[in-house]
């Protein structure tokens, strides 16, 4: 039958008390002592065990480890020391012992005894407890981002797009041999791109721009005019880095969403407000889109939890869409 806390705690402390009540050399009845050993023994663990519990909240994470000990160390300590005194005087009411000096210093040792053994014990467990949590997060993390990276890398080769840009290639070829020529250049260039990026975590800002513009070409082949790209990014790019395939993924996702026609054309714009670069496009969803499970959103909101302290930011605003991703600033 397994014991479930707090028994198994409160047994460990009859089982010491005991074996001190063994070794001591007290005239008392074996009763008395062992009832007494039992009050010190109780009064010591629990009150530590209650420490460790506090100290555990107000520093949990593995890289408190020193502030924590110290912590604990410096509590765990004056406490035994005053939990010593008041248990000299209740042993002095019961007429179990004097209040002499020796017995102060007996029992305040039997406390820091106890209390190091605990000390040292619930630290060890909770250190380890940590370090597993830390492993299993660091693998949990490795699986997510390449679970990311290969969401990313598929959207890139979805049916849906190649199909497209197939299409457009192939009324090119006749109608217009140079832009076709163009239109396959920038074609390979996006896919070189892809894979050159599919197992980074960060790439300048100003390469993700570009690519963002080689993409922009094809579809504006696609669309024509109907399709208008702002960039307000001019200077001060150079410095910041950002996720692999995020901003295609925002302008895809405005794309793909909306209409696009001479009536209703999209405009998509694209600036940096501080450390932060923000997407906007105008809101006219397509009536014919089945309703979106918003998994290219929820993708890149991963993505940059793993690498940021900073969560995306998504939300419609006076007939705008706006997507809002923080930046990484190199050193």
């Amino acid at each position: 039958m397994k014991i479930h806390p707090p028994f198994d705690r409160f047994l460990m402390m009859v089982g010491l008390s005991f074996l001190v009540s063994l070794s001591s050399d007290a005239k008392s009845p074996f009763l008395m002592v062992w009832l007494v050993s039992l009050l010190f023994t109780v009064a010591y663990w629990e009150g530590n065990y209650q420490i460790v519990g506090m100290v555990r909240q107000k520093f949990p994470r593995i890289e408190q480890t020193k502030k924590r000990i110290f912590t604990q160390v410096v509590f765990s300590l004056s406490y035994t020391v005053l939990a010593g005194i008041v248990l000299v005087g209740i042993s002095h009411l019961i007429s179990y012992a004097t209040f002499e000096w020796g017995f102060l210093q007996r029992v305040v040792l039997l406390g820091l005894v106890i209390t190091i053994i605990i000390s040292i014990v619930y630290e060890m467990v909770f250190y380890f407890e940590l370090w597993k949590e830390a492993l299993l997060e660091g693998e949990r993390l490795k699986k997510t981002e390449a679970r990311l990276q290969f969401e990313s890398l598929k959207n890139q080769v979805n049916p849906h797009f190649l199909f497209n840009s197939l299409n457009t290639l192939s009324s090119l070829i006749h109608s217009n041999p140079d832009k076709a020529e163009k239109f396959t250049q920038q074609f390979a260039q996006i896919y070189r791109y892809v894979l050159e990026v599919k197992d980074k975590t960060f790439v300048p800002l100003e390469k993700e721009l570009d690519f963002v513009q080689t993409y922009i070409y094809l579809q504006k082949i696609r669309f024509g005019d109907h399709l208008i790209f702002e960039s307000e990014i001019i200077s001060g790019r150079e410095n910041f880095y950002i996720p692999p395939l995020i901003l295609q993924n925002l302008v895809e996702n405005a794309i793909k969403h909306n209409k696009i026609s001479e009536k209703e054309p999209l405009t998509i714009k694209m600036w940096i407000d501080g450390e932060w670069l923000k997407v906007r496009n105008n809101l006219q969803l397509r009536k014919d889109q089945v309703a979106s499970t918003k998994t290219g959103l929820n993708n890149i909101q991963e993505r940059f939890r793993l690498v940021s302290d900073q969560d995306t930011k998504f939300y419609k605003q006076n007939g705008y869409f706006y997507a809002e991703v923080p930046l990484i600033r190199g050193e």
